[in-house]
């Protein structure tokens, strides 16, 4: 069953965070009948943009370590409200390291059947096993950069450990996109000799501070170029599982927040 979707940053402050649980909230809102999975699969707990109380994955260490994962106890525990599920990541950042790949590949191997879409957040580095476990299990990796020059020169210093990590990318997001910077799509897709990889973009939102106070994504300002494009990778993801995607609305989405 193909329904695991890893998003990974080339840098830290892309944004993958927010775009990632942006996209697991716009499908379980509007697809009240699929269950939709958040995880934060690296080594931080990356739950700034939720209201409520959230599980990590500290919290099932031992039944993970000893092979006695609950499928029913995790649901009880991670649900936020009605058919949208999160787990956050690593609440003690100094026992990232003991956690290995075979970790996510165990807990993949528990939870794929009973949710219809996982989206991951794998932070944006590779030196901890629940990012590199998700991004070698994943049935689609996303790769999330900005036009920074900086982000882009990581890009291509990045390949070589991509590479000898058997690690692929089937997308590029390019998060906090400005029309008139002069690093363009095509000129992003043509530098990073992207051929095979689909690109798209996530428009500039205003609000990003003021939603990490609220504890709350980017979604609940309203911002009509975010949300459009939000909802494009949206239906990505469920066109691919073989879905139905979101019907864009002519006077623009109406978001209300859920969590």
């Amino acid at each position: 069953m193909s329904n695991f979707y890893v998003f990974h940053g080339i840098d830290h402050k892309v944004g993958v965070t927010m775009v990632a649980q942006s996209i697991a909230e716009i499908i379980a809102s509007y697809k009240k009948g699929m269950n939709v999975l958040f995880l934060a699969l690296n080594g931080r707990l990356n739950a700034e943009y939720v209201k409520e109380e959230v599980h990590s994955i500290d919290d099932f260490k031992v039944e993970l370590d000893s092979k006695i994962f609950t499928v029913t106890d995790f649901m009880r525990k991670c649900r936020q409200k009605d058919n949208f599920y999160m787990m956050a990541g690593v609440a003690n950042e100094e026992e990232e390291r003991l956690y290995f790949p075979s970790v996510v590949e165990y807990l993949l191997g528990e939870l794929k059947d009973k949710f219809d879409v996982i989206i991951a957040d794998t932070g944006s580095t590779l030196d901890n096993g629940l990012a590199l476990g998700a991004l070698l299990m994943a049935d689609c990796n996303y790769l999330i950069t900005t036009q920074q020059e900086s982000a882009l020169t990581r890009l291509e210093k990045q390949r070589d450990i991509f590479d000898k990590s058997d690690i692929s990318f089937d997308a590029v997001v390019v998060n906090k996109f400005y029309e008139k910077d002069p690093h363009s799509l095509g000129y992003i897709r043509s530098r990073m000799g992207l051929d095979k990889e689909r690109i798209s973009k996530i428009s500039m939102a205003d609000y990003e501070r003021q939603a990490e106070m609220n504890h709350c994504t980017l979604m609940e300002f309203n911002n009509s170029d975010y949300e459009k494009d939000i909802l494009n990778v949206a239906n990505e993801i469920l066109l691919d599982i073989g879905g139905e995607g979101i019907r864009k609305r002519s006077r623009g989405l109406r978001w209300k927040s859920f969590i």
